[in-house]
């Protein structure tokens, strides 16, 4: 079959030109432009019309799905049946056939009209669009007749079915989705010549990525506006809408780096990173969920997560740690300046030796005998060894005695019959109270020879670091140290390590293309 005669069948059975039937064989029908969310573009940099002559697109086969049945209860995808002249739209990829992503060029449909009204016929064409001047499919009184078509996908991925002359009850039936794809050579001309996104691979494999690109100054333009790389992955489980890796572990190096406009601070000194974020003037990395924002593990030797921590929790924590919280400086809490703008009221956490519990409250003595209930959230936290109590009387001097103290109840007494009295009851959360203050990591070792004094130090701090043979004079790491506490040892480890890793990535993988 030649080329020309292909291309006749396909535009046949979309329903874009006559079908002999009709006695317009080869008759030229007025065309519209895909879809704004469409990925295909002229060589002028605008949409392609359907007359265009464009690169293929690579079809995705899913298993036959009905999508749509007005026979059912009615529905976006259900009844009622369609009445002359009233268009009705699917989001086809919303609809309740698996698999179908929400970013395709066209569909595979198979359309059926049953329960027909009488003579009529069905245009099957994109949402948001105008009808094209011929059908897709024709019948008569009381007949079910289907025919295939390929229809592009319209605005949010849906199209649109207005019956003429007279109503029927509709089925469609998708049998697959052609992926948009562009060309080696398209794609180079287009990030070139039009800002247009430029695709350097993609993956229709259910385990796969969607889109792996490179952009040019323009973005790819997908509902929300320009997008540096837009990635899609339809399919269930671990599938991935854009995969970034490289075999470098280098400094700097990054399996996806990211740059807004604000301009690129400069690799920083240290470790590669699986995602690095630049900004001068923006944020390096933003994270949005409805579940955690970001979230980033700490794994042990045999791979498994030992720590983790979490930015943007939940609705009340922004940040939620599986595992402690350490800081260089103070942990404060800030409350706006009541009346003057530009200021806050910052108030420091406690701080001590121990993880200390306390509850607090206001007692009374009575025929010189008092009880303090403990609370219950304070019983399940605090270990019983180790509770002091501190008792101030109201109103006169008198002495007070703990007579005893657990985790029940506390009980005082005094010489004094009446006797009111604040309280305060000290403990020690259970789960640390072998806490030792002395014996905690060091977080102050360098993470690489080539490291620099960690910044947001005090003063005092940046002494102690040169003071005790971590760093030097100049904020470069003290290699005697180093050598002595086996630092350089863990860093030639991690070295040969992640140099093996990369080598077998390039083994598989082959080195990627360099950064433009």
């Amino acid at each position: 079959m030649n080329a020309s005669r292909t291309v006749l069948l396909v535009l046949l059975a979309a329903g874009w030109i006559a079908s002999p039937a009709q006695g317009q064989l080869g008759a030229t029908v007025s065309s519209w432009t895909s879809p704004a969310d469409s990925a295909g573009f002229s060589a002028a940099g605008k949409l392609h019309l359907l007359n265009d002559v464009t690169s293929p697109s690579v079809f995705v086969g899913t298993a036959p799905c009905r999508v749509v049945d007005t026979r059912g209860a009615t529905g976006t995808f259900g009844g009622p049946s369609l009445s002359a002249a009233s268009p009705r739209s699917f989001p086809i990829p919303s609809g309740p056939c698996p698999g179908i992503p929400g970013f395709v060029q066209a569909y595979s449909l198979n359309i059926t009209a049953t329960k027909t009204a009488g003579p009529g016929f069905l245009k099957v064409y994109p949402s948001g669009f105008p009808a094209p001047v011929v059908s897709t499919l024709n019948y008569v009184a009381a007949q079910t007749v289907s025919n295939a078509a390929v229809v592009s996908a319209g605005s949010g991925g849906a199209i649109t079915v207005v019956a003429g002359v007279s109503g029927a009850d509709l089925i469609i039936d998708i049998n697959g989705y052609f992926a948009i794809i562009l060309s080696s050579s398209e794609a180079l001309s287009l990030a070139s010549g039009n800002s247009i996104a430029t695709i350097e691979g993609s993956n229709l494999s259910p385990a796969g990525a969607g889109v792996l690109g490179i952009n040019g100054s323009g973005g790819f333009f997908y509902n929300q506006g320009p997008k540096g790389v837009l990635g899609l992955a339809g399919a269930t489980g671990a599938a991935f809408g854009v995969v970034g890796s490289t075999t470098s572990i280098a400094a700097g190096a990054a399996g996806v780096f990211g740059e807004d406009g604000g301009g690129y601070p400069g690799f920083p000194p240290g470790l590669s990173s699986g995602v690095y974020g630049a900004s001068l003037f923006g944020y390096g990395v933003w994270g949005v969920s409805r579940v955690v924002g970001v979230k980033g593990s700490f794994l042990d030797s045999a791979g498994n997560a030992v720590t983790a921590g979490y930015l943007a929790h939940d609705d009340i924590n922004g940040v939620f740690a599986s595992g402690g919280i350490a800081a260089t400086g103070t942990k404060s809490f800030v409350d706006p300046h009541p009346m003057q703008a530009g200021k806050a009221i910052v108030y420091v956490a406690l701080e001590g030796p121990e993880a200390g519990t306390y509850f607090r409250g206001r007692g009374r003595i009575h025929d010189g005998a008092g009880v303090i209930p403990v609370p219950e959230s304070f019983r399940m936290v605090s270990d019983e060894e180790g509770l002091t109590v501190q008792i101030t009387p109201i109103g006169e001097a008198a002495s007070v005695a703990v007579v005893s103290a657990d985790l029940t109840s506390v009980a005082v007494r005094s010489p004094a019959k009446e006797l009111e009295f604040y309280y305060v009851v000290n403990g020690v959360r259970r789960a640390f109270r072998e806490w030792d203050p002395l014996g905690q990591p060091d977080y102050f070792a360098p993470e690489s020879a080539d490291a620099r004094m960690p910044p947001g130090l005090s003063e005092e701090q940046r002494r102690l670091l040169v003071a005790n043979g971590t760093y030097n004079e100049d904020g470069t790491v003290n290699r005697a140290t180093a050598e002595r506490l086996g630092w350089a040892k863990m860093w030639a480890d991690r070295q040969a390590g992640a140099a093996a890793a990369a080598e077998k990535a390039r083994a598989t993988l082959g080195d990627p293309p360099p950064r433009p």
